[in-house]
Order: C-alpha cells, then structure tokens, then sequence
C-alpha cells in the first residue's frame, strides 16, 4: 500500500488547472489569432501572449492528465475498483452535469458579450438581439462552429470519465508488466525513454494542423483524434505509479530537463510555423512539426514533475490552499476572465495591464468565493466530498494538512 503523501504532485496538479486563468486570459489579447480560431480579441494585444499561450497549450493538459492517471491508480489502491468508480461519479460525473446547467451559460453569456465588445465596439451587458443575429452569420461565414456547442473548460471533467473506462486497460497493463519489471525499472530511469515517449505522441498528433492540438467537437461528441491523444498520458501515469523509481530520475535531473524544453520548445514553434504555412502541403514540414512538438511536450512533462517533487514536495501552507482550492477556482474562472475582459474593453490600455488586471480580479474573487461561501458549506461536500476549514495560507495558524480530493484522484 502506498501511504505516502504527494505534496509536489498534488500542488502540481492544482497549479496546472490554476494556469487555466493565464492561458484563456492571454486568449483575449493574441496579436495573430491562428486561422482556426476565429475569436476576436481585444484591440489591445501584444505578440507575447500569442507565445504564452502556445507555451502553456504545449504541457498543461498532458501533465495534468498524467497526473490524473497516477492519484487514480493510487485510488483504486486504496479504495478498490467499485470504490474508485463510486467516487469519480459522484466528484466528477455529477459536478460536470451541475455545471453544464448552471457554469456553462453564464460563461457563454459572458464569452458573447466579450466577443461584441471587442468585434463591434458594443458594450452592452444584454444584447441588442439584431446585433447578436449579424454577429453571429460572421461567425458562421469565417467557419466558427457556432452551431456546435461545447462544453468550454467542463471539457476536461467530461474526458476524465471516459479515460476512468481504460482503468481495466490500465490494470491490464500493470499487471503483464511484470514480467518485464527489470528492464521496465531501467529504461525509466534513463533519460533517453524522452524519445520513445516523444515519438509516440508525435503520431498521435498527426492529425493536428502544425502538431498542435485542436479540438473539435459537439456538446456531448469528443473529438476522437484528441480523446485519444490525452488518453495517452493518462494510461502513462497510471503505469508510473507502479514504478515509482520513475519519479526521482525526474527529479535528479531537473537542470537538464529545462535546459532541452529552453532548446526545443522555440523549435517546436517554429516548426509548427513551418507547417502551418505549408497548409498542410509538405509530408517534410508536418513530420518536423509533430516530432518537435511530442519531444517538447514530453520534456516540459519531465521538467514540471521533477521541479515539482524536488522544490515542492512538502507540507506547506500554501501547498495545502492551492491543492484545495484550485478544483472550484477552475470550475468558475473562465466566465470571471470574460466578464473582466469584457469590462475592459472600452478601455485603451497596454494589453499586459489589461491581461494582469483580468487574471487579478479572476483570481480574486474565485479564492475569495471558495474561503467565504465554498469550504464549509455543503458546496465542499458536493465537489470535494467533505468540507474545509482552511485558513489563509500567509496566517500562522492553520489546521492539519487535509487529502485533496480534485479531479484526477486522491491527494497521496
């Protein structure tokens, strides 16, 4: 039985959903939109949110699932396969049916109002319902699939329950795996499985213009080719747990890690530039792009867990805040970053103020929303299976570290 507590993970997989602010912050202030997203921006904008964006895109979800096949492994440890499915349905299933009633229109609101603003100079909370049906034949006519509606951010609740499926796959896995328990041992401990690792996702994005993923889908369609590209990491680490040596490799070699992420993620996007400047016509150009890409991912992967479990890997205040809070801070920031970027709009300011400005106030009222009306309350019960009592991370006097219970398993 593994009893050992994961602080580093655990603070690792909260921080990579709180990085939902920066990444759909830095969306309403892109200064080249890529061609598949015909979003309109900000008139503010500024060329270092376009790379922001990329960079986050380019590790964030991977490493979170990752992370999700990992605590999820170590929940079927603890609590069986019949206790492991009762629990994501009730901490997942459920929260992701509430918030498509309830998160999910006030965010298409706010995301509408948002995109007016910044398209017709508008600033009008509700609609003029002319202006709505024109704008909304633009989106059409430039190919924004506004007739397909999807589950925004909930989208990430929604493939977690289909990759709890693949736990009988993942169970299979381990347990043919040892048989080969030696070799295995050693080949994750070498730095070179990066290539193996990196070549793999590199053909599971082959369907991707430029190796980046894009996601395409209905209201309860996934897109398969990216259902399959997150599965995955979240089958790799469920295996990881397993062998746990894997883990301090990672964070032996930190240093390294960052130093190859410094080399190919400006690759990666350069070739992904390459690529989609070819529209698709170069095998040559498309091969470079999804090989740069898969490499970076898995090295950027490598560097967040080993700096995760070298730096963070302890009881801290703020390790413990974070890995609680950051489940209702994702569920409810993206329609808080297009309220506060809808406000903004009528303002001529420096994008980077706007952006600071728009991660503030969404980081402001999510943390202040889960300490005054979430933790204690039955909310907590709902999405965490239990209440809190947390104080405030800089304050002295604080309870006993508590498991966290956010989507992807259980804190240890």
């Amino acid at each position: 039985m593994d009893n050992r507590r994961y602080y580093g993970l655990n603070a690792l997989r909260g921080g990579m959903m709180m990085l939902g602010i920066v990444l759909h912050a830095s969306m309403l202030y892109l200064a080249e939109p890529p061609a598949r997203y015909p979003f309109p921006t900000d008139h503010n904008t500024a060329y270092i949110f376009d790379v922001l964006l990329t960079f986050i895109h380019s590790f964030r979800m991977p490493t979170f699932f990752v992370l999700a096949g990992f605590f999820t492994s170590l929940l079927i440890e603890k609590r069986g396969l019949r206790g492991t499915y009762t629990n994501r349905a009730k901490l997942i299933l459920a929260p992701l049916a509430v918030g498509v009633v309830t998160i999910l229109p006030i965010t298409g609101l706010f995301m509408v109002i948002f995109m007016l603003s910044a398209r017709l100079g508008t600033h009008d909370f509700i609609p003029d319902i002319d202006t709505l049906y024109a704008f909304k034949n633009e989106l059409i006519a430039k190919g924004f699939p506004i007739e397909k509606p999807s589950l925004a951010h909930l989208w990430f609740l929604y493939y977690l329950c289909f990759f709890y499926l693949l736990i009988p796959l993942c169970r299979f896995l381990v347990r043919h795996s040892v048989r080969f328990e030696d070799r295995l041992k050693r080949w994750l401990v070498s730095p070179f499985l990066l290539v193996p690792f990196g070549v793999y996702t590199a053909a599971t994005l082959w369907p991707f213009h430029g190796g980046v993923v894009f996601m395409e889908y209905t209201f309860l369609k996934p897109h398969l080719p990216s259902l399959f590209y997150f599965a995955s990491f979240f089958v790799l680490g469920y295996i990881f747990h397993h062998y746990l040596i894997f883990l301090p490799a990672l964070a032996r070699n930190v240093s390294s890690w960052a130093v190859l992420a410094a080399i190919l993620f400006p690759l990666s996007l350069y070739a992904s530039h390459l690529d989609d400047g070819a529209r698709g016509a170069s095998f040559v150009f498309h091969l470079g792009a999804v090989i740069a890409n898969g490499l970076c991912t898995w090295v950027l992967i490598y560097l967040f867990l080993g700096s995760a479990l070298r730096f963070f890997d302890r009881d801290s205040p703020w390790i413990v805040y974070v890995s609680q809070s950051a489940y209702w801070v994702f569920l409810m920031h993206l329609p808080l970053v297009f309220l506060a970027g809808w406000w903004l709009v009528q303002f001529d300011l420096p994008a980077l103020l706007k952006f600071v400005l728009v991660c503030g106030f969404t980081s402001v009222v999510a943390f202040l929303t889960f300490h005054y009306w979430v933790q204690k309350t039955w909310i907590s019960n709902f999405l965490y299976g239990r209440r809190f009592d947390l104080v405030w991370p800089w304050r002295e006097l604080r309870l006993a570290p508590i498991p966290a219970t956010i989507p992807g398993g259980d804190a240890r």
